[in-house]
Order: C-alpha cells, then structure tokens, then sequence
C-alpha cells in the first residue's frame, strides 16, 4: 500500500490521486502532458474539497492485510473521533447492525474475488450513544501485477434522513394502495383531458376490466353512453373551471350494453402541491338498489337531496365534509309522525380535536317502529382516524341486513375490517355500540366492541325517582373491531319504557385532565349524568358539555368528542 505519512506528495506518488475512490480521483498517468507537484496539490485539493461539501468520507482497504484507512470524515460518520479507528477490518464489521453485517462481509468478499465494485447499504450502531444510522458506500477495486485485488478503495456518506423519507412514503403509498384495492367503491383520478390515471379495483371491475392498467388514458367514452359521458365531462370541466366540488351528487349512469345504474358521487379538483388544478378525482358508490326504493318514496328522495350541500374549499373541505356525513335531519318514528310527535327523538353534540374526526354516529330507519343508533370511536386522530371511519361507516350502511341484530352486525363489522387492512403495516382498530329501540316490544337490544358502556336514565313521566346507570351493568364490552379474527360479539337485551333516555358517547367526553391534573373520568361522568335526570334531553346534553368544559384545564376538549341521546317519547 502507498505511503500514508500525510503530505499530499507521498499521496500523489501512485499512479492516482488518493483523496477518494477512483470515481472522484483523476487518474495521473493518463494525462498527455507532464503534471507538475503544484498542479497534482491543486487537483487533490479539489477532491478534497467535493468530498467534503458531499459529507463523504473516504476509506482505502489492503485486501490481504486486512487494513482499512479511513479520513477524518469517515470516523465523524460513524460516531468516532479522529483517529480512533483501530483500521481492523473486523473492527469496522462490528460497527454494523448485527443482521447487516455478514451481507456485507459477503459483499466485499464477493468484490475481491470478482473484481468488482461495491454499492450498498448497511446500518451503523454509534459506539458513543447507541444511536443507528444508514450508509452508502461506494468503492472500486484495485488488482496487483497477478492481477488479483490488493486494494479496494471507496467512500461512503449518511444517508438516514433519506431512508427515513423513503421508509414514510412507502408507507402512505401502501395506505393509498390498500384503500384502492379495497374500498368497494369507484374511486379514479383524472387528468385535465379527463382521462384516467389512476382507478380502483372497483372501478375497474365495474367496467368489465380485469386489471386496472386497462383503464389508464382512457376516458367515460370508451365506456358509458355518450350521454352520460358528456354529461361526467361538462361536470368536470365546470370543477377545473370553477375549483368549485360536487358533492354527494346522484348521479343516473346509462351504458351502451347494459341497464342503467345509480351512483353517489363525489368531484373535486385534484391540485397539485402549489393548489394548481391539475385534473379532478373522485368516488362514486353504487346505490341503484335504493335508488330503485327510493323512488318509490317521494320523501326519502326529498332527505336524501337535502344531504347535497356544498362544502367549502381547502382545509375547511376537509371538516365540512365529514360534517355533511354525519346525520343532518332524523327520520320519524312512525314515519307519517310529523317532528313534534315521533315516538323516538335524537340529540347529538359532535366537535373534533382537529380538521376530521375518527368519531361518528349514524342513526337507522329500520321500519316504523324500529330505530338504530350506531356509535364509533376509530384509533388515532386526522386524516387517518378520519379515513377508517369513513370505512366503516360505508361498511355500515351496507349491511343494513343485519341492523335489527347488533351482535351479528359488529362481528360482519370487525371481520370486514379485518379483511380491509390486512397488508397494511400499521395497527388500525375501532371502539362501537349499536343498539336498537323495538318500540313495540318496549326492548332494546344492543352489542358493544371496546366502546364506552352507554348510560340509560329510567324516569318516569313526572320524571320523580330517575336514575342514571350503565345500560349493560358494567359489563364488560366485547374486543374492540380490527384486532380479532373470529371475535364474537353478545346481542344484550332490556326493557325500554317510555320517558327513557339512551346516552351513546366516545371517551373523549370523559377523559378529560383539570387544571391540578385530575382527571374527568366515567364514574365522575355517571355522577353528573346522575344530577341531571330532571332535565329534558337537549338540555342535559348541553350542560352535561358545560360541565366538563368547565372542569377542563383549558377549558376545552383534548380528544375528539361525540355524544347522542336518544330520548323515548310516550305521546
């Protein structure tokens, strides 16, 4: 090996620069006119100086001696003060993460047999806090007179904020690719032209497709009606126009070889990262059945319209829109009851932490005399939080079979999914209660998957001698959704008289910190509930909000809260 007394001429003396691997050096001996000592210091010196604004460090290995050199850079890389490095190839093995570091003994085994160069990877473990970083390092070899490599020479630089980043994208590609693989909706994104770049499998099977490559540049002509394709592209290009969306639109599809099917859409524009609009993009599900129903009920399709309202731009899109897919107006039981004498009244409080919640409620109008209220609490805060509910709302409200039967509706529930997140990475679970009112039975029935035992309050019509206590005794809830292949979920049952009060609430409500650091938590809430049994639902509601609000050390709620009352009118 070359002379390492530190001058920059014993460095030039070999037939190269030695400030680096032959990808950065200049070789000497190729240069058709002589080098002089000053014009080798001032090319050295360059190198020196791209290394170093590179952050790469540099490192030359005698292969039979089994010596490494490394420069000053090269110990700052992994964790080492200059001059500490034994150069014991075995000593800067062991630097390396355990699972890494036979891979890279093998790599440079490899190289010196073949003679070939080196581009890899591996984790470094700092000696001085433990802490793990991610190198890359690249290097050439360099053979003898028998033409066997003596020396391989490389640099190596950090690149564990890189890896950090690819590591997160990867992850939220995996997300997106699991929502589009398995949402039974049609979800496409579309370029200014309006053709496809980008459709769920849904959609793809929705089109008589197999994989959805078959759909990319095409667009609503190669498959609708050209009336119906007219109209989607008039739609979009009134929303590239205007940035303005269309929401929870019904839209009537009509196709050359089939009969006509109904959808709920949604259209946005789709902006890139400085808010230009760059296409539109969005989800569309099926609902020709109810549609078919609905039709035959002139009210149902005046409800359902009324649901189509506009929702603002940007972050508030965001908040609105969530808003919009909770209940807007409440349906009448029995349904020909006008508002004042519906048998069955609800009262909801809903307020996120953030932009989007992953709480919400639904409230089903199974027949004149049966009522359900769904109630969910999905992991987590956002977007995220936000998506899964979505999910299971959507999941929800398709299996409507099974809405008179809680127990057999959350465990379709938990194994949908169970089935929806399969290859995702990350752990996605949700707490739930479901129950129904059989108004004619005087039951109600109920399931519950890790959620909050709900409250009832049993009073009379003079509402003397109330109480207040958790609907299933304190019993304790089945696991909650998206943990347990196989989990099994009771359908509990009780008497409902008229004046009850059903409370159906997240733990937000109640996980509340005060001022001193205590905290807010359900048998504090079952206490207050239990003060206010003499007030009309709407009423304890509010204050029951007040109260916790007020206890609050900032005076507000920290998580995301809903609660709903139902309250069970005689007249």
């Amino acid at each position: 090996m070359p002379a390492r007394n530190g001058s920059k001429a014993s460095l030039i003396h070999s037939t190269r620069v030695e400030f680096g691997p032959t990808l950065l050096a200049k070789e000497v001996e190729v240069l058709p006119f002589p080098m002089s000592n000053t014009y080798r210091d001032s090319e050295a010196d360059r190198v020196s100086l791209a290394l170093s604004a590179a952050e790469m460090g540099t490192w030359d290995l005698d292969v039979s001696a089994g010596v490494i050199w490394w420069d000053d850079r090269m110990h700052s890389l992994f964790g080492l003060a200059p001059g500490a490095f034994s150069r014991n190839y075995e000593d800067f093995l062991a630097l390396l993460r355990d699972e890494d570091r036979e891979r890279i003994r093998g790599e440079f085994d490899r190289a010196a047999a073949a003679r070939t160069a080196i581009d890899t990877q591996f984790r470094v473990i700092w000696p001085s806090d433990g802490s793990e970083h991610v190198m890359r390092m690249r290097s050439r070899p360099y053979r003898d007179d028998n033409a066997n490599v003596s020396r391989i020479v490389g640099v190596a630089w950090d690149v564990t904020e890189r890896r950090k980043t690819e590591l997160s994208l990867a992850k939220e590609r995996n997300l997106l690719k699991t929502l589009m693989d398995n949402l039974p909706h049609a979800i496409y994104f579309k370029d200014l032209d309006s053709r496809f770049v980008a459709v769920s499998r849904a959609l793809t099977h929705s089109f008589g497709k197999t994989d959805p490559v078959e759909i990319i540049g095409k667009t609503d002509h190669d498959f609708f009606s050209t009336e119906h394709a007219e109209g989607a592209l008039a739609d979009e290009r009134k929303i590239i126009r205007t940035g303005k969306p269309i929401v929870d639109y019904e839209e009537k599809e009509t196709w050359p070889d089939r009969d006509d099917t109904w959808v709920s859409t949604t259209k946005m524009p789709l902006r890139d990262a400085q808010g230009k609009i760059i296409g539109t993009f969005g989800i569309s599900r099926d609902i020709t059945a109810k549609k078919r129903a609905a039709e035959k009920l002139a009210r149902l399709t005046e409800e359902l319209r009324a649901k189509n309202e506009s929702l603002e731009q940007d972050l508030e899109m965001a908040r609105e829109l969530q808003s919009s897919l909770l209940p807007q107006r409440f349906p009448n039981f029995p349904h020909h009851a006008n508002d004042e004498h519906s048998a069955v009244h609800f009262y909801p409080f809903f307020r996120p932490s953030m932009m989007v919640s992953g709480d919400f409620f639904d409230v089903f109008d199974i027949s004149d005399e049966k009522a359900g209220l769904f109630i969910c609490d999905v992991m987590g805060h956002g977007v995220r939080a936000a998506l899964v509910a979505a999910i299971v709302r959507s999941v929800v409200t398709e299996l409507r079979p099974l809405w008179t039967r809680p127990g057999e509706l959350l465990i379709a529930l938990n194994r949908a999914l169970l089935a929806t997140f399969r290859n995702s990475e990350t752990t996605l679970f949700a707490s739930a209660c479901y129950v129904v009112a059989d108004l004619a039975r005087g039951q109600l029935r109920y399931a519950n998957a890790g959620h909050p035992h709900p409250l009832r309050l049993a009073r009379a019509a003079n509402r003397s001698g109330s109480t207040a206590s958790p609907l299933d005794g304190g019993r304790r809830p089945g696991p909650a959704l998206g943990i347990f292949q196989g989990a099994k979920y009771e359908t509990l049952s009780c008497k409902l008289s008229p004046h009850d009060v059903v409370l159906l609430f997240t733990d937000g409500l109640f996980e509340v910190e005060g001022s001193e650091g205590q905290l807010y938590d359900y048998q504090q809430l079952l206490r207050a509930v239990g003060k206010r049994t003499q007030l009309p639902a709407a009423e304890l509601c509010s204050s029951l909000i007040a109260d916790v609000q007020r206890f609050s050390a900032t005076q507000e709620f920290d998580d995301d809260v809903c609660l709903v009352a139902m309250d069970i009118d005689s007249r």
